[in-house]
């Protein structure tokens, strides 16, 4: 027996089916040898006592739902299943039913293995190979099916794609047939079965699915698949036999077919139905070709005056062909869809864009209507209200139509214009339209839009829509019955996190920051980004009085604050930012948009000047106040590089007196405020961009200095501004000094708060040993005063700590300042770290701390500050006379 079985059939479901075909074979012979027996014995039978025996039949079912599967009871189901086992009781079969894959059955057929396969497309290989019925049981045709993301709408998307198909079908034929034709490279990927086809696609291993219509249908979304527009040329399912075998089969089932399809058996009309599919209509005969029918009329009358008219006629017939011609070449050369409907909304003529994206012939798509092209029920019932809109009532319709897709997404958006004309032949009003495909321009209006109107980062509103919207609702003001609040607000530290983890980090933080403040307000509030790290809100406020108008905004204002506190956990990162708030209450409709931007703005500034993260309310006053801010700003940025801004010296001394060190400080001589010290104009320049254009130039001036007083090797020493510490480009605008001026780096020392190096205590490391490896020293400013980790201080590279005045002022006569003084210099032998006490103005000062060993004193007791030259000359004479160390 096994020799009778191809190698091809000992795999899958064919194993655990071969019991059941030895079965099936022995009782194939036994019925076979019943047969002789019967014959040899009835010469001695009695008349009529041989009964007919039940013809076998013998089934191979593939899993192919809804056309064909087994069901519980191991019976043929589905629609070709269920209409077998009709066609069986009506003709007295016996069906035997044999479970396998696609290309076993056929290989099982060819082998004598089952007698029938349902399901069989007809095309000319198949032909050879085995016996059709000429009734089709049933048509279907193939689609492409994609996941959700895959884009594809026509057949060109199918270039550079990988399809999958079931192999040794049809679709495989029809697939390979097209992409020839068309010359899209391709990648073919092959499957055991439609499902598996579909299970490459949810596996991310193939980019598009072919199935059938009826199969994709039912199942594509299970594995999160959808149907595209792109159809095949439709198929018809046949029952098959091998070639040449069983022609009674094919016979009794053809004719029961006829009869059902001929006299819309409602057995057979019934059985489709339940599994979703109704019987497709014949297109109607088109009317759409007058032009036959005048060349008929024509070629009728030429008939008759044949002698007369020959040469007329066929010069008319040449010109009515250019003329269709022309016509055909024009409607298929517009990027719009060009058809035309009858009085039943059934497509008579469609052009070529059309047929192309619907993935129709120009024949074929005679007789459909929009049910039978589009999924979504919303777009046909729009349509047709549209196309009843124009032959019910005779009006033109111009109306955008949206398309859209199974599960209700937008796919496109036409401009169609409709018009009634009535139909010279049949009198009927018929239905032309165009549509185009405005899609693309709409996306551009809406993108404009977004782009004009909403900041691109965070999807919040700009400046000039929160403009228009607080302009339209201060019409609406209503003194205490409508009171509302403007909140401007100014992230705290961001230009630190932007600058020292770059522009990424930062986005990131706007966007969080964006999020929480949506989330605050209410749905008539307005939140938007102004730009940069300001933002402002508009939120309207109960009705009340003045006072608790006011304390409304202020609560709100505190929950601003608190809620932006929360840290900003960033790439596994935990970030801090504080947000500084000014806000205006809105109680008079005589203000403007602008003023009230400017007030909130201005309590926003007084917030920043009171040590940020606060919640200033404007009050008149602050205006002026702000308006001072600005021109001293103004001025700053003129007195750079002018002789306004000038370099004083303090010097340093040793246990000996000589200079062993100084310190460059800055003051402003204003034209008409006087001399200003750093702590009036040094934070006006960290709030704006002055800061480094200042140090940069404090440094260049101290490098000269350093070039002045050589061959002294004492140290010159200058404060490091944090926002310049902070930016990353600052290690690289050193060097570029240094290397400009030639000076000695192992002389300057940069003098840095402990609360920088505490605040992030990383960055701050890599950057010091950076300015190191130039030869640059480091000194730990007013150290004493803060909090620092004295663990952490053992890891950085620095050269020196400088107690602050605040406690020199206390020693000798104060405890506590003498023990915190002591403990100071005793921490900094044991790190080995140089000390410099600032701030000396009498001798019992100096004897104490000469006393515990402190390394150098500076002090208005040893010098006051210095003009460059005046210093310069000072430390010329002490080289002279050999005073230096």
């Amino acid at each position: 027996m096994s020799a009778l079985l191809p190698d091809c059939l000992f795999s899958g479901p064919f194993i655990m089916n071969l019991p059941r075909l030895l079965h099936l074979a022995l009782r194939r012979a036994t019925y076979a040898l019943g047969g002789s027996v019967i014959a040899l014995l009835a010469p001695l039978a009695m008349p009529g006592a041989a009964q007919a025996q039940p013809t076998l039949v013998r089934v191979g079912v593939y899993d192919n739902p809804p056309k064909l599967f087994l069901n519980g009871q191991a019976r043929p189901a589905g629609i070709l299943g269920e209409l077998l086992l009709e066609i069986a009781r009506r003709q007295g079969w016996t069906i035997e039913t044999v479970q396998c894959e696609w290309q076993q059955c056929l290989n099982a057929l060819q082998s004598g293995l089952v007698d029938l396969v349902p399901g069989v497309a007809h095309d000319r290989m198949r032909e050879a190979l085995y016996s059709f019925h000429a009734t089709p049981a049933l048509e279907d045709w193939s689609q492409i099916f994609t996941a959700n993301d895959t884009l594809i709408r026509a057949i060109n998307d199918l270039k550079g794609k990988r399809i999958a198909v079931m192999a040794g079908t049809l679709q495989l034929t029809q697939l390979n047939a097209i992409l020839e034709n068309l010359d899209l490279q391709a990648q073919i990927v092959t499957a055991s079965s439609q499902a598996d086809a579909l299970e490459l696609v949810r596996r991310d291993q193939a980019d598009a699915a072919v199935v059938g219509h009826l199969f994709g249908l039912r199942y594509a979304g299970d594995y999160g698949l959808k149907n595209t527009a792109i159809r095949f040329e439709p198929t018809s399912s046949y029952y098959v036999t091998a070639k040449g075998h069983h022609p009674e089969l094919l016979a009794a089932i053809d004719a029961q077919l006829k009869q059902w399809q001929d006299k819309a058996d409602t057995f057979y009309t019934d059985t489709l139905s339940q599994w979703g599919i109704r019987l497709i209509e014949k297109p109607p005969k088109p009317w759409i070709m007058p032009s036959l029918t005048i060349l008929a009329a024509l070629l009728a009358v030429a008939l008759l005056t044949l002698y007369l008219m020959r040469g007329g006629l066929r010069r008319q017939r040449q010109k009515l062909v250019r003329t269709e011609h022309r016509m055909h070449t024009v409607l298929d050369a517009i990027d719009a869809y060009v058809f035309i409907k009858d009085s039943h909304f059934r497509y008579l003529y469609a052009n070529r864009k059309m047929c192309e994206d619907l993935n129709y012939t120009a024949q074929s798509i005679v007789g459909k209507t929009d049910q039978d092209l589009y999924a979504n029920k919303q777009t046909i019932n729009e349509f047709r209200r549209n196309d009843e809109q124009v032959l019910y009532s005779g009006e033109r319709v111009a109306a955008e139509e949206i398309v859209r897709d199974r599960k209700g997404e937008v796919r496109a958006t036409f401009f169609s214009v409709k018009m009634p004309v009535r139909d010279p032949d049949t009198q009927q009003m018929v239905l032309y339209g165009i549509s185009t495909n405005i899609s693309a321009l709409k996306a551009t209006q809406s993108e404009n839009y977004r782009l004009a109107f909403y900041d691109p980062l965070t999807e919040l509103p700009n400046r000039r829509l929160l403009l228009q919207r607080l302009e339209q609702h201060l019409l609406t003001v209503e003194p205490c019955q409508k009171p509302s609040a403007l909140y401007f607000l100014d992230l705290d530290r961001f230009k630190h996190i932007n600058d020292a983890r770059g522009h990424a980090i930062g986005d990131s933080l706007l966007r969080l920051v964006a999020r929480r403040l949506s989330l605050l307000i209410d749905a008539q509030d307005i939140v938007a980004r102004l730009g940069g790290d300001e933002f402002v809100i508009l939120k309207m406020l109960r009705p009340g009085s003045l006072d608790q108008c006011r304390q409304q905004a202020l609560d709100f204002a505190e929950q601003l604050r608190a809620r932006l506190e929360e840290p900003y956990i960033i790439e596994g990162h935990s970030y801090l930012s504080s947000s500084s708030i000014g806000l205006a209450l809105i109680t008079d409709k005589t203000l403007s948009a602008e003023e009230l931007m400017r007030q909130a703005d201005t309590a926003m500034y007084r917030s920043k000047e009171s040590g940020r993260n606060q919640i200033t309310l404007y009050e008149p006053g602050m205006q002026e106040a702000l308006e001072e801010h600005l021109t001293l700003l103004h001025d700053l940025s003129f007195a750079i590089g002018s002789d306004q801004l000038r370099l004083f010296v303090q010097s340093q001394y040793d246990k000996l007196g000589r200079i062993s060190g100084a310190e460059v400080l800055l003051r402003w001589h204003h034209p008409t405020r006087g001399v200003l010290t750093p702590n009036l104009f040094i934070p006006l320049a960290e709030s704006s961009d002055l800061i480094t254009p200042l140090g940069d130039w404090i440094m260049a001036a101290v490098c000269d200095l350093l070039l002045q007083t050589q061959p002294a090797a004492f140290p010159i020493s200058l404060n490091v501004s944090p926002i310049q510490f902070r930016r990353p480009d600052f290690a690289a605008r050193t060097r570029q000094i240094l290397e400009s001026s030639g000076a000695p780096a192992h002389r300057l020392i940069f003098e840095i708060t402990e609360g920088v190096l505490m605040e992030d205590f990383v960055s701050a490391s890599t950057m010091m040993r950076e300015l190191t490896g130039l030869g640059i020293r480091f000194s730990m400013d007013d150290f004493g005063t803060g909090y620092s980790n004295l663990a952490a201080i053992s890891r950085l590279p620095l050269y020196e700590l400088k107690i602050d005045r605040s406690l020199i002022m206390g020693v000798p006569l104060e405890q506590d300042a003498n023990a915190i003084v002591r403990t100071v210099l005793a921490m900094a032998r044991q790190l080995r770290l140089h000390v410099v006490a600032e701030g000396i103005e009498n001798e019992q000062q100096k004897a104490f701390l000469l006393r515990r060993g402190c390394h150098a004193l500076q002090g208005y007791l040893l010098s006051p500050p210095q003009p460059i030259e005046q210093w310069v000359e000072v430390v010329r004479q002490e080289h002279a006379r050999n005073l230096l160390p």
